[in-house]
């Protein structure tokens, strides 16, 4: 089986699991129903994220000779749940047989990757969250004939606290390694744009992309926007308001006129973020004189309104922004080697919030409330999201540590005097 994507003609894409070998691929029943009943609202990179985790365990089950969608329709879950245990080691393997004398004598297969904890953890969440989503919709169908309703409801819960309990069993780190902070301190910060500065002899990108990439990095320390936001962008969505610049985040996740294979997905709400006087100024040198590429020394027409292209004249892909950063941080990397454990948009966005929240308290003067509140607004958070809350609380951290040094220093002067 392999995952797919199906595109419609309105823009909309839908993850689809099908089977491999046929001439038209049919869509694998119980998964494709659970992405258009239980994930039809999730965004595309989400619902694709969930069938992985279901395409590997139905992989594995496949060579323990068991259908799973077979199981399901039949609430035999005890036989899908019975294969967790070897899933879950095989899983951490780099999915390598689990039954290690099965092997002997049989020529050696090219192993995958073994995966990170959190990885595995990912997979074994998804799963659980998809057979929950079976238990609940088809043991009812499938005893509404044999059985009282009460019946029902004694089988269903004990299924459900069953999964419950071996999923747990087998989760090694359910909550994410949060521990490192991916907020870049000053020094970073200077280096960094320091190197991709247009015409920085330390530049290493070709004289023809490097006001493209800088306006780039700068947008994403500026504004706090996601990748997927920032490749999304429109020519038309940065304007001069009567106060100042401003940036507009809309949603175009399905649009029908994007070409990338991979469309960049869109997790927050618009908005509307102010902008520098002096980026908006190289924004628009950008748009009149260095957006569109050379083809023979004149700039190609573009049919693409999208704000960044790559060299051949199509919207820049998630990839070539990821190479973008790769090649920023191996420059990095060897000029000041250990300065950054990795470098990615979303350390920009992490960067942005922390200084955000910092200026508003600092320099406006604003409760931390309200602080929180202007944050949510613009990084384009729900209401109901946590994110405000988990920067105030790192900000208190570095506050109450700062606060507390100060304290001791001031006590041991007094010593000392």
């Amino acid at each position: 089986m392999k995952l797919i994507q199906c595109r419609f003609s309105s823009g909309q894409r839908v993850p689809l699991l099908v089977q491999v070998g046929d001439a038209t691929p049919l869509p694998i029943l119980i998964p494709f129903i659970y992405v258009q009943l239980k994930l039809r609202h999730r965004a595309y990179n989400t619902a694709a994220a969930h069938l992985r985790a279901i395409q590997s365990f139905y992989t594995y089950a496949q060579c323990r000779d068991l259908d799973i969608d077979e199981a399901i329709l039949a609430c035999h879950f005890e036989e899908i749940l019975a294969l967790l245990d070897g899933y879950a080691i095989w899983l951490q393997s780099g999915r390598q047989a689990d039954n290690l004398v099965a092997r002997i004598g049989k020529a050696e297969t090219a192993p995958f990757l073994q995966i990170d904890p959190r990885t595995r953890d990912q997979y074994l969440q998804l799963l659980k969250q998809y057979l929950s989503w079976c238990v609940t919709r088809y043991i009812p169908r499938a005893r509404q004939n044999s059985t009282t309703l009460v019946n029902i409801e004694t089988v269903f819960a004990d299924v459900a606290d069953v999964i419950e309990r071996r999923f747990e069993s087998h989760i090694i780190n359910a909550r994410p390694d949060r521990t490192r902070y991916r907020s870049l301190t000053d020094t970073q910060q200077e280096i960094i744009r320091t190197l991709i500065r247009p015409g920085a002899a330390e530049n290493p990108f070709p004289a023809r992309v490097q006001l493209r990439n800088w306006l780039m990095i700068e947008l994403l320390l500026e504004t706090g926007i996601r990748r997927g936001e920032l490749l999304k962008l429109y020519t038309t969505d940065i304007n001069q308001g009567s106060q100042h610049a401003y940036l507009t985040v809309n949603d175009r996740e399905h649009d029908p006129g994007d070409p990338r294979a991979e469309e960049p997905a869109l997790k927050t709400y618009g908005r509307t973020v102010g902008l520098s006087t002096q980026l908006y100024e190289v924004y628009e040198r950008y748009i009149q004189s260095e957006r569109r590429p050379q083809r023979n020394g004149k700039p190609m027409k573009l049919p693409y309104r999208y704000l960044f292209i790559s060299d051949r004249g199509r919207p820049l892909s998630i990839r070539a922004l990821s190479n973008v950063l790769d090649r920023l941080f191996l420059t990095i990397e060897l000029a000041h080697p250990g300065l950054l454990p990795t470098l990615s948009a979303h350390d920009f966005r992490h960067t942005f919030a922390d200084r955000f929240l910092a200026y508003l308290v600092e320099e406006c003067g604003l409760d931390l409330e309200r602080a929180m509140d202007e944050l949510r607004r613009v990084c384009g958070w729900s209401e109901t999201s946590i994110m405000p809350r988990r920067y105030a609380s790192r900000y208190l951290a570095e506050s109450a540590n700062r606060h507390n040094a100060q304290r001791a220093s001031a006590a041991w002067s007094r010593l000392d005097s």
